[in-house]
Order: structure tokens, then C-alpha cells, then sequence
């Protein structure tokens, strides 16, 4: 039951926000399951997810290809780059590190989102290299990918259901390249049934209610919303490495 409460709960806050699930997920359900089953069911999980949120989206919005390929190359190299730097120092100072550049980003995009400042992020190449070099760079070391391709797509999409879309892909190719190096290292064995299974009917019910309650509040609001999740995300992680 505890399964499916915080899976639903994940994806609702993603269907509402646009990212978030993996951290409700991973972060609450390894207190009660094995932490490595739920790192690799969570992948399964969080495909079906994202899968779900791109059908059920697809006939309001588009996906911007546009700005989803350099999302997509920067996050490689950032993740190649990590596998390095993942030795080099501890895990308790990356943490750190980067909870405090989360929740300065947070806190960037949320000036902006209201108005108090004028320098944002502008569509290009060169700044949809760099937002998934950074999310690729933070998912290798500490598991946390979402932040700065959120703000990012956050600044440059006007359109709340074509941010979602074009997230959710970019998101569900991080996920297929976390089961396809499963899978290579021999992680079949560590698939939890209960969690894959719970997530089926939590998913869609999450996703469904995330979108519908998404649909009552304002762009404007919404955008300011999901700059201060990934500002208080930031804190967390900070928080949790002292």
C-alpha cells in the first residue's frame, strides 16, 4: 500500500509541476525496500510515467525537438563526465555542492518568473547543451537530473502543456539509458515486482489528477510554482549532506 500511495503521489506531483516523481519515489520508498531495487524499479516506473504523461498530452501540445536534441547531448556528456568526478571527491561535498547551485537556480527562476529580474535564458543551442550538461552532470552524482533542464524549459516555453511534453521525453530518454546499462551490468535481478506492479494503477491515477488539478491554476502562477520546487529540492539535498 505504502507503494502505491507515494508512487501516486510522485506523479501527481509530476503531472502538475513537470518533474519530481524520481525524488518522491527513490527518496521515500528506500526507507522501506531495498535502496538498489528502487533505484532500478523506479527507472520501469518512471518510463511508464513519462510515457503516460506524453499520451496523454500529446493531442494539446507538441514537443519541441528544437529544444530537446541539445537537452539530450549535453545530458550524455554530462553523465560520462560524472562517472569521473564520482571518484574523485565525496559524495557528501557533491551533495552539497549541488544543492546549493539547485536552490540558487530555483531562486533565479523565480525572480524572473516574477518580474524583479530581466536577465533570463534564451532559446539556443549553446543553453540547451549547458541545461543538460548540468542535469546529466547532477543525475550521475546524486541521482537528481530534473533542475536545470526544468528551468530552463521553464524560461523558454510559454506554453505550460508544450514545457511538460518536451520534459517528459527528454526525460524518458534518461530513463532508457538508465535500463539499457541495467541491463548491461546484469541489474535484471534487482526488478521489485510490488513496486512495478503498484505503479500500473498509481501512475495513471497520479498523472490524471496532476493534469486536471494543473488546469485550474494560472500559467503565470504555475511557473512560479515549479521555480520554487526546484528551489526547495536544492535545500533538501543541501540540508541532507550535513
Amino acid at each position: 500500500m505504502i507503494s502505491f500511495i507515494v508512487v501516486f503521489a510522485g506523479w501527481f506531483f509530476q503531472a502538475f509541476t513537470g518533474f519530481g516523481a524520481g525524488i518522491f519515489i527513490v527518496g521515500i520508498l528506500s526507507l522501506f525496500y531495498n535502496p538498489k531495487e528502487v533505484v532500478v524499479s523506479s527507472s520501469l516506473i518512471n518510463l511508464w510515467g513519462n510515457i503516460f504523461v506524453f499520451l496523454s498530452l500529446r493531442s494539446k501540445a507538441s514537443p519541441s525537438f528544437k529544444l530537446l536534441i541539445p537537452l539530450v547531448i549535453g545530458s550524455f556528456l554530462g553523465i560520462a563526465l560524472s562517472s569521473k568526478v564520482l571518484i574523485l571527491i565525496s559524495k557528501d561535498a557533491l551533495r552539497a555542492l549541488i544543492g546549493v547551485f539547485i536552490l540558487f537556480l530555483g531562486l533565479y527562476d523565480f525572480f524572473v518568473q516574477r518580474g524583479w529580474l530581466k536577465v533570463r535564458l534564451k532559446e539556443s543551442f549553446f543553453n540547451g547543451i549547458l541545461a543538460g550538461f548540468l542535469g546529466g552532470l547532477s543525475a550521475g552524482l546524486v541521482g537528481m537530473g530534473g533542475p536545470p533542464p526544468v528551468v530552463y524549459l521553464n524560461q523558454v516555453c510559454k506554453d505550460i502543456e508544450r514545457f511538460k511534453i518536451t520534459l517528459a521525453l527528454y526525460f524518458s530518454f534518461n530513463v532508457l539509458t538508465r535500463v539499457f546499462f541495467y541491463l548491461v551490468y546484469g541489474g535484471m535481478g534487482l526488478w521489485n515486482g510490488e513496486l512495478i506492479l503498484s505503479s500500473l494503477f498509481a501512475v495513471p491515477l497520479g498523472i490524471y489528477l496532476g493534469l486536471k488539478a494543473s488546469e485550474y491554476i494560472k500559467p503565470k502562477t504555475l511557473k512560479q510554482f515549479i521555480s520554487l520546487s526546484v528551489f526547495f529540492l536544492g535545500f533538501l539535498l543541501f540540508v541532507f549532506s550535513l
